[in-house]
């Protein structure tokens, strides 16, 4: 399978929505690395590079999330925290400080000023996804979902009875996936699967968590979510990589820690 499959992207799973992440960064390099990773975890990004700009933003239209620098100019990142949760019409904004200065008493007055997270620069993805999620998520993910195009072999019959042929995962993470498919196995079915990645076979076992059928009405991706029940160590690390890969792809190593 290339890396072009690997990265299409597919439709969005049910019941999951965009949301909108400003950045507050001086420096373009961050600025651009943290936006495209952001935007890859699948986040509306909206990019500034200084706090005024960040008011005048967050006055316009409230995001679900502030990320901003500490070493901004004429108004630091922390007076711009501090001025956001004391604020009432802003107080509630998640923010997260992701930041050059590895000074222990700032990173101290941001915890009690409120902050949601307290990031060392170049923060590695999944500790990003990871403060993103606890921040604005009332349910946190813990593994990162791939947007992707995979074809995937699933046991089990159809609501009909036959036996499918080859259906395709859109959505994939480490501990489980979204399999598009007109014929959506019964919730709660354990069902052996097989994802091919560059020609490489992984085989799985996993749960049928929901579905998703064709319907009237506003459209969503048919097909089912399964969470893995089995499923090896390698194979597991095989994942976490070839999603790893995608999530940092086209970004210079010196922009990021990947470890």
């Amino acid at each position: 399978m290339t890396d072009q499959a690997i990265e299409a992207a597919g439709s969005q799973a049910p019941n999951r929505k965009k949301s909108f992440a400003l950045l507050v960064d001086g420096f373009v390099k961050d600025l651009f690395t943290t936006g495209m990773i952001l935007q890859r975890l699948d986040y509306d990004v909206y990019i500034v590079n200084s706090a005024d700009d960040a008011l005048k933003i967050i006055d316009a239209a409230m995001p679900a999330l502030l990320i901003t620098e500490l070493s901004l100019p004429q108004m630091s990142g922390l007076e711009l925290l501090v001025r956001i949760k004391h604020d009432p019409r802003t107080k509630a904004l998640p923010v997260i400080i992701h930041t050059a200065e590895g000074d222990a008493k700032r990173q101290e007055l941001c915890r009690a000023s409120g902050c949601a997270a307290f990031l060392k620069k170049p923060a590695q993805p999944g500790a990003l996804f990871s403060a993103v999620q606890q921040a604005t998520e009332a349910t946190p993910r813990t593994h990162i979902r791939l947007k992707t195009l995979l074809p995937a072999r699933v046991g089990g019959l159809s609501s009909s009875g036959n036996i499918l042929s080859t259906e395709y995962v859109s959505e994939l993470s480490e501990n489980g996936i979204f399999v598009r498919t007109l014929c959506p196995r019964p919730v709660d079915a354990v069902l052996p699967v097989t994802i091919m990645i560059r020609s490489i076979p992984i085989k799985i076992k996993a749960v049928v968590l929901y579905s998703v059928p064709m319907k009237p009405g506003l459209f969503k991706e048919p097909g089912m979510g399964m969470k893995f029940v089995e499923i090896s160590a390698t194979d597991r690390e095989l994942l976490r990589n070839v999603i790893m890969r995608q999530i940092v792809k086209d970004i210079p190593s010196d922009h990021l820690r990947t470890s």
